[in-house]
């Protein structure tokens, strides 16, 4: 977690940014927002983030990008 502080939530179906930032703890078994709904604006695709931990953001995310 050296240079990694803060992901951001971009949707996987069309690419374009949500425009949530979440800040990295360093608690690697952390809940991240547990049973939020996040809405795309841009395609209208909702998710609900269920049993996501701070260690799986970091190890899936991508230059600081984690693609729901």
């Amino acid at each position: 977690m050296e240079s990694l502080d803060t992901i951001d939530f971009y949707c996987r179906k069309c690419g374009k940014s949500l425009k949530i930032t979440y800040v990295a703890t360093g608690e690697m078994q952390a809940p991240v927002l547990p049973n939020v709904q996040i809405k795309c604006h841009h395609c209208t695709r909702v998710m609900v983030l269920k049993n996501y931990t701070e260690e799986l953001l970091i190890k899936h995310s991508r230059d600081g990008r984690y693609y729901i």
